[in-house]
């Protein structure tokens, strides 16, 4: 029986990315544990060979489970990694796909201890903004089960990989276009949410972008929303009714037509004439349509389709082909949608 990467990964109190470093001779490694190793893979007679591994894995049936929020991003996300696994059908690679609700961490939880149970062979995640979320993937990783994470970051050991937008980016990107649709001026509403940590990195980049960049912005009131449509919509609708003065809107999150539609309705109740200024994230069919109508001044996209390719050709290949990503995080620039390129 031939020994495996981890088998020597643990034989020398190491991990596997150590061992696969040696193996491809890249830096990183103490002399000493890199002898160690070679001395290892030598004792056991190792061999990287990819292909044989692959064909073996045409014999086993393996399980991956998909576990995301029910978020306007995921169905992106989702039509990505459906690319992926038509590239891997002649494998026996079981997809299940598992989806809870919006801010719903204790069934999050669930189906990832459920993942755990049943020992999947790997896990992609969307993860709710939750520490029963994080303790509950850390639990799978320390299984052995390799745990992708993407679209929003979580602070968790051991990961196979990130991946998603460059969130940080994003907010202070978000702000510049806002300077430019509005020549430096603006009293501005947030609309946010608090169940993804992406969507806080966005709001903080944002925020402190304003305070040393942009001084006649000023921010007039930040909501958080459950990201439900109903919420959306009586939510906006009160922010701008307790904050007349709101010219701009800046979303972190979804349920952006819902937004627009109070922000739209307001102005009509209010006999407004100006539209507000509004910088969202993402090119949903309806975003385009409202900023085609000028609705919308300008949205960020972040590649979700992307995001789910590479998270699952990222997973597949490491189960398939043991190979490990060359990225920790795959982070994806924020690119500008406007009318005249929508």
């Amino acid at each position: 029986m031939s020994v495996t990467l981890k088998q020597i990964a643990d034989l020398a109190g190491t991990t596997k990315s150590t061992v696969d470093k040696v193996i491809h001779d890249r830096p990183g490694v103490s002399d000493k544990k890199r002898r160690e190793i070679k001395k290892l893979l030598q004792e056991y007679g190792y061999e990287a060979n990819p292909l044989a591994k692959a064909l073996n894995y045409q014999k086993r049936k393996m399980k991956v489970a998909i576990i995301m929020p029910a978020v306007t991003a995921a169905p992106s996300i989702r039509k990505g990694m459906e690319i992926v696994r038509q590239d891997f059908q002649s494998f026996n690679i079981q997809v299940e796909y598992h989806e809870v609700g919006a801010a719903d961490a204790e069934e999050q939880v669930k189906c990832i201890r459920k993942a755990a149970k049943e020992k999947v062979s790997g896990a992609i995640i969307l993860p709710i903004r939750s520490d029963i979320v994080r303790d509950a993937i850390q639990e799978l990783i320390s299984q052995d089960i390799p745990v992708v994470i993407v679209n929003s970051e979580l602070q968790a050991d051991g990961i196979l990989c990130y991946v998603g937008q460059d969130m940080f980016q994003s907010g202070s990107v978000a702000a510049r276009m806002l300077d430019l649709f509005t020549d430096g001026k603006a009293e501005i509403g947030i609309i946010s949410c608090t169940n993804m940590i992406g969507h806080e990195q966005r709001e903080q980049s944002f925020k402190n972008s304003v305070t040393s960049s942009y001084p006649g912005f000023h921010i007039a009131q930040t909501r958080y929303i459950l990201e439900t449509s109903e919420d959306a919509y009586r939510q906006t609708l009160e922010m701008l009714q307790e904050n007349p003065e709101i010219d701009s809107v800046f979303i972190t999150c979804g349920c952006v037509a819902d937004i627009c539609r109070a922000v739209r309705d307001h102005k009509k109740a209010a006999h407004r004439d100006a539209q507000p200024v509004i910088i969202c994230y993402e090119k949903y069919r309806e975003i385009r349509d409202l900023i085609r109508r000028k609705e919308i001044a300008c949205s960020l996209t972040g590649s979700l389709s992307k995001q789910g390719r590479i998270s699952m050709r990222v997973l597949f290949e490491y189960l398939v082909y043991d190979r490990l990503p060359s990225e920790k995080r795959y982070y994806f620039s924020n690119k500008i949608m406007i009318c005249e390129n929508c």
